[in-house]
């Protein structure tokens, strides 16, 4: 997975008509993954999710029945307090395929919750570059993540560059894939943002945390309706008027 290795990260918000951007910063999903150097507590969050066979049973049954099992997190590292949590589900598409499509731009636009551009800037020593614009009509966020491999296999881990313009503290997360069947995979994605204050968080929470659980939907839902792409763009943009 040489596509996959460290690269860095940013985040900067467009505020519209004057709305402060503390209380925007939660509204926007960010999908993120633990790894060195981010500042989520990795204890929380841990940085591997567990293989299908330490799922149990109940939660096993209700994802072979198509459901997507989530376990919200909500915890604090010093003065940070994160929202996000763990989500897991099965998307009709080979762990390879998943994989293949975190280099894709057009796949990660519809992977992604709320994200209407995807651009690939670049592949160096420390990994891929990734930027992203996520938001609606009234607020926008564009950010660069770093996306790697990790040690685990199939999994691969993002976090936010602080060494560039952002207006959220801190993101981390992973995205796990394990073969379920010849025909499915089971995707686990985990992420945690520092949303701010207690006001922030008691405004926009919840729906942050929303989005992050709602990955795995997405995730199926796209690999449902589309086939394999064998070109490779640099760019994609997503209509969320």
């Amino acid at each position: 997975m040489e596509a996959f290795r460290r690269r860095p990260a940013s985040v900067r918000f467009t505020v519209m008509n004057g709305i402060s951007t503390a209380f925007l910063a939660g509204l926007v999903a960010l999908g993120a993954t633990g790894c060195a150097g981010a500042t989520g507590s990795g204890a929380v969050l841990a940085p591997s999710a567990p293989s299908a066979a330490t799922v149990p049973a109940t939660e096993q049954a209700a994802i072979a029945s198509g459901e997507i099992v989530a376990k919200p997190l909500q915890f604090e590292r010093g003065s940070s307090k994160y929202v996000g949590g763990i989500a897991s589900g099965l998307v009709p598409a080979t762990p390879e395929r998943v994989l293949r499509a975190f280099s894709d731009p057009s796949a990660l636009a519809h992977m992604l919750p709320r994200t209407k551009q995807v651009t690939f800037l670049g592949r160096t020593a420390d990994g891929d570059h990734i930027e992203l614009l996520q938001g609606n009509s009234w607020l926008s966020a564009k950010y660069t993540v770093a996306l790697e491999a990790s040690a685990v296999p199939g999994e691969l881990r993002f976090w936010l560059d602080r060494s560039r313009h952002h207006d959220i503290d801190d993101v981390y997360g992973y995205f796990r894939v394990q073969r379920f069947d010849e025909h499915r995979s089971l995707v686990t994605v985990a992420a945690a943002v520092d949303v701010g204050s207690d006001f922030t968080n008691m405004i926009v929470g919840r729906r942050v945390q929303d989005a992050i659980l709602s990955t795995p939907r997405l995730m199926r839902d796209y690999f449902a309706r589309t086939e394999p792409r064998d070109d490779d763009p640099r760019v994609a943009v997503n209509d969320l008027r």
